[in-house]
């Protein structure tokens, strides 16, 4: 996969013609038998994702449903399978057929079961009918009731930065505060899907920026891999130069602007209060990744060797260290508000103790939560509720 390509979904058309996602061509594309759909959009999440179902062919094999990612928005989308000349298989033309991001997806008979959310629409079990491509809801997923507030849908934000379009999106309010959201993975995104979490701290007054620093999937092979080698170093500087565009836009102030997120989102939340301060008034992360080469030599099975790729081989020491927050933790003035599970197998809880430690011994201000018995996220609703209320005391006090 790293020097090659990445190859997910293996699949059969019902003649035995193979089908799978790869990025041979750049793009994470549907492809029959070697031979991609060849767009630039990507048809499945990261890789690494278990589980998934982003494409689905028909009984007879004369057509493939599949997701498009369209800069984090998502549509269904069907093309048309053909013959050419000498018999073979080929693709015909795609016809967008609705909006939302799908996932599951299953085609038996006249219909298209899926999985369906968007920014305004809670996770529903869906079907559509294969010929007309009309839509029925069979369930809803979350309590009912979110139906009834204008939940936004949000822009598209580009910035172009150290020779690439950096890419976001913001849910505004309008307010003047922003809370700079960065996911995890770190080669994950958080599509336009339903998120309780930013609509909550929407319906607050809060403008939420949800980044897609390098690294991140949805945007092509290139900008995916354009991390590697800087894990801890690019994702930083890219968040820093869309907290530059989003304060230029006049969207906030770096007085009334938050970076929060968990896990490698983590790592550059304390990049950027490390590096920037001047940005933000404060930092809140999740379970963050601190030291690099800590987490190389001790996270668990699932993700062993992969800071080979993203940051170097181990044995690179110096490399490592100068990418991990902790060493640059005496430039963490703080405010910053960390949560952390007691059995965490993939960033142990050790590392948010020590970064507290070592911020603690320079001056600065960090408040360490730690949740018994939780792993990497926090299930127990309690611990959710005090997650939620440590939140807002804590956004409060620096961004009132």
């Amino acid at each position: 996969g790293r020097a090659g390509k990445a190859i997910q979904q293996p699949r059969f058309m019902p003649d035995g013609t193979s089908l799978r996602v790869d990025d041979a061509r750049g793009w994470l594309n549907v492809t029959m038998a070697g031979v991609p759909v060849g767009e630039p959009y990507e048809h499945a999440a990261p890789t690494w994702g278990m589980g998934q179902r982003s494409f689905a062919p028909s009984p007879a094999g004369r057509r493939v449903v599949f997701a498009r990612n369209e800069d984090g928005f998502g549509r269904l989308c069907v093309a048309n399978v053909g013959n050419d000349p000498d018999g073979s298989l080929s693709w015909g033309a795609v016809r967008p057929v609705a909006r939302a991001v799908h996932g599951q997806l299953s085609w038996s008979g006249d219909h298209v079961v899926a999985l369906r959310s968007g920014a305004r629409t809670p996770t529903q079990i869906v079907r559509y009918d294969a010929e007309t491509w009309e839509r029925s809801v069979l369930a809803v997923g979350p309590a009912a009731g979110w139906e009834a507030y204008d939940l936004p849908e949000p822009e598209l934000v580009r910035v172009a930065h150290d020779g690439v379009d950096l890419h976001a999106r913001r849910y505004a309010t309008g307010g003047g505060r922003l809370l700079c959201w960065v996911h995890g993975g770190p080669t994950d995104q958080w599509q336009v899907d339903f998120r309780p979490r930013i609509a909550y701290w929407w319906s607050r007054g809060w403008d939420v920026l949800v980044v897609d620093p390098r690294g991140t999937t949805g945007h092509g092979r290139s900008y995916q891999r354009g991390l590697n080698g800087g894990w801890g170093r690019i994702d930083v500087d890219d968040t820093c130069a869309l907290l530059c565009a989003a304060h230029d836009r006049g969207w906030a102030t770096p007085a009334t602007t938050v970076v929060i997120g968990g896990s490698s989102g983590g790592l550059t939340v304390l990049g950027v209060l490390a590096d920037r301060p001047d940005l933000v008034a404060g930092g809140i992360t999740s379970y963050p990744v601190s030291d690099l080469r800590g987490l190389a030599q001790g996270t668990h099975r699932f993700e062993a060797h992969y800071t080979d790729t993203l940051v170097g081989p181990v044995a690179d020491v110096e490399h490592y260290r100068e990418l991990s927050p902790l060493a640059r933790a005496g430039s963490i003035a703080g405010p910053l508000l960390i949560f952390h599970g007691t059995d965490d197998p993939v960033v142990p809880i050790a590392q948010s103790e020590r970064l507290v430690e070592r911020i603690g011994a320079s001056g600065g201000a960090a408040e360490l939560v730690v949740y018994e018995g939780e792993g990497h996220g926090f299930r127990d609703p309690d611990n959710q509720r005090d997650e939620y209320e440590r939140t807002e005391r804590f956004l409060a006090a620096i961004s009132p």
